[in-house]
């Protein structure tokens, strides 16, 4: 054999090896120095993790803020507003700043996440509204017994059998006489009337913009809405006039984001479409999630060792690989992190920052 023929043999023999280390190198693991338990996706700058069975937050540079508290059953939320929830073991809750310190004391029994630097807050069972100070700007009284994040300038609220909506001056601006009320998006809500069972679409001020007359349908995203066809058993999308702009023909969707969303063919494969319909990435995914920062979670099956299972990786809006199938599970990727799971420190699953090299 000459010399040639043998680099040519040994080249054959690790070009696996090597296209496998290559697909390796598309990230750097970030924190490697932390062992977390789980894990969030990065938000305002912090993250919630949790490390020996304590919840913590986690800055940019891996310094953990100084307060911590036991883990339950109890998911606290991610910081919006500058504002993160924590809890105490008596199950009352508060707010804590991006240092650590603080800032809205361990009163309340439940509370809501920060939108428009409010939150809502129950105390004996009764809902009411705190800024980021802390100050009870909507009191906690008798009037409603259930109360969501305010978003377009409403709070959904409810008196446990119907809903309406309030402004940030407390006032009733949507009548409590619908059977389900979602949250607004992009100034519209998905809205059921009282003893109907069809839904629509109404605007800040409770008017139908698009008519009570189906069974199912998705928040607004970039002026779309999601809608089930019962006739053809199968997932469209309307505009905020009610007119469909794309056809049912989809056995599930996402929302658009970037102008994109994730819809599942016939077939169980996921592709993304554009606003006009277009199929922009291919039917190629055995799971796709919506776009973040111009970067979506995409699963593929791979068989190893006689077992076929779904590998998570991250693809561009073109549909390459951001980040290669490499990982048990994925997480929403946010402010240049993603958050992987995977099997690499002594056997064992743990999550993981990491970020593009």
């Amino acid at each position: 054999m000459t010399a040639i023929t043998k680099y040519i043999f040994l080249l054959i023999q690790i070009l696996p090896l090597l296209l496998y280390a290559q697909s390796k190198e598309d990230y750097k693991i970030l924190f490697g120095d932390l062992n977390f338990e789980s894990a969030h996706p990065f938000a305002e700058g912090r993250a919630l993790v949790c490390i020996d069975e304590y919840y913590q937050y986690i800055d940019q540079k891996g310094n953990l803020l100084p307060i911590k508290f036991k883990r339950t059953s109890e998911l606290p939320s991610d910081f919006t507003d500058a504002r993160a929830e924590i809890y105490t073991r008596s199950g009352k809750y508060g707010f804590i700043d991006p240092s650590g310190k603080l800032v809205i004391d361990t009163i309340y029994q439940v509370v809501g996440t920060f939108s428009e630097s409010l939150v809502f807050a129950a105390r004996k069972g009764f809902y009411g509204f705190v800024d980021v100070k802390g100050t009870e700007v909507l009191p906690i009284d008798r009037k409603y017994r259930i109360a969501l994040s305010f978003t377009n300038g409403r709070a959904v609220v409810s008196d446990f059998k119907k809903y309406g909506a309030i402004d940030k001056n407390g006032a009733l601006v949507i009548p409590i006489e619908f059977d389900e009320m979602e949250p607004f998006q992009e100034g519209f809500a998905v809205a059921r009337k009282a003893g109907s069972e069809l839904s629509g679409i109404i605007d800040v001020t409770g008017k139908f913009v698009v008519e009570p007359k189906y069974k199912i349908l998705s928040g607004v995203s970039e002026g779309l809405i999601g809608f089930y066809d019962e006739k053809s058993e199968k997932w469209g999308f309307l505009d905020v006039k009610g007119n469909i702009v794309i056809q049912p023909k989809y056995v599930n969707v996402g929302d658009f984001c970037d102008g994109l969303v994730y819809v599942e063919n016939e077939d169980s494969k996921v592709g993304y479409i554009d606003r006009a319909g277009k199929l922009v990435i291919d039917f190629k995914f055995e799971e796709a999630w919506d776009f973040s920062e111009g970067v979506a979670i995409a699963a593929v099956e791979i068989e190893k060792d006689g077992y076929k299972r779904n590998r998570y990786g991250y693809i561009d809006k073109k549909g390459n690989w951001f980040f290669q199938p490499n990982f048990s599970e994925a997480r929403v990727y946010r402010e240049g992190k993603a958050l992987v799971l995977d099997s690499s420190v002594n056997n064992r699953l743990q999550w993981k920052y990491i970020s593009k090299r």
